[in-house]
C-alpha cells in the first residue's frame, strides 16, 4: 500500500490489482486516491507536547489500516462512547474501508497524531471533518487518554481549520455528548462566540471561522 501511494497516480489501481493477485493486500483493499497527493505534504507538522513528547501530525493514509485498527482497540470504552455515541468493541477492515471510502482530502479528510514508542510510531490521537451543509464541515476527535489533556485536539483542531479554510470551508459544526466537558472547553476556548444548541444528551455546535 505504501508503494501504491506514491507510485504515478495511473498505475496505481494496476498496482493494486496485482498486489490482491499475489494476496499482499485484502482482495477487498480500496486503492489510494486518484488524484496527485502531493499537496499533502504540506498538510504535515510537529508539535512539542507538554509531557516532552514530539508528535508528529499528518493525513491518514490507507496504507495506516492496522496501526488505525490497533488506536480504536487501545482506548477505553469510554473514550469510543464520547467518540461514536455507541459501545463498539470491534474495528474491523470493513469498517476502516467504509471510512476511506469517503476520504478525498478536501470535503473529508482525516489526521492523526503519531508519536514514537519502542521505535516505532503508533498513532495516539485522530482529528476528521467531513462536508456538511452551508460551507461547514462536521468535525470529530479523539485522543488516547494518556494523551489527554496536553493540547493534542487544541493543534489538530487548528491543522483542520486551516485545511478547511484552504478548502473554502467558513466554519465548523460539531455534535458533542453533554457529559464529554473537556472536548466541549477545547472548541470554546478557539471559538468564544460559537452558538450551541442541546438536544436531549447532545450538544449541537456551530463555530465561525475568524479570518
Amino acid at each position: 500500500m505504501e508503494l501504491a501511494q506514491i507510485a504515478h497516480p495511473k498505475f496505481r489501481e494496476e498496482l493494486i490489482d496485482e498486489a490482491k493477485k499475489h494476496r499482499y493486500i485484502f482482495k477487498d483493499q480500496m486503492p489510494p486516491h486518484k488524484a496527485d497527493l502531493l499537496f499533502l505534504e504540506g498538510y504535515k507538522s510537529h508539535k512539542q507536547l507538554k509531557n516532552g513528547k514530539n508528535m508528529a501530525v499528518r493525513p491518514l493514509l490507507p496504507s495506516d489500516e492496522f496501526a488505525y485498527r490497533n488506536f480504536f482497540y487501545s482506548l477505553k470504552d469510554e473514550t469510543v462512547y464520547f467518540r461514536f455515541f455507541q459501545r463498539i468493541k470491534t474495528f474491523s477492515h470493513e469498517m476502516a474501508q467504509q471510512h476511506w471510502a469517503s476520504v478525498d482530502y478536501s470535503t473529508h479528510i482525516s489526521i492523526i497524531g503519531l508519536v514514537r514508542n519502542k521505535g516505532r510510531k503508533e498513532i495516539m490521537s485522530i482529528g476528521t471533518y467531513a462536508e456538511a451543509e452551508n460551507k461547514r464541515a462536521e468535525i470529530a476527535f479523539v485522543v488516547r487518554e494518556d494523551f489527554q489533556g496536553l493540547g493534542v485536539a487544541s493543534y489538530l483542531l487548528e491543522v483542520l481549520e486551516g485545511i478547511a479554510k484552504n478548502n473554502k470551508y467558513v466554519g465548523f459544526t460539531a455534535i458533542v455528548l453533554r457529559e464529554n466537558a473537556a472536548m466541549i472547553k477545547v472548541f470554546k476556548k478557539r471559538y468564544p462566540e460559537m452558538k450551541i444548541r442541546a438536544d436531549e444528551g447532545e450538544l449541537s455546535l456551530t463555530m465561525d471561522f475568524i479570518e
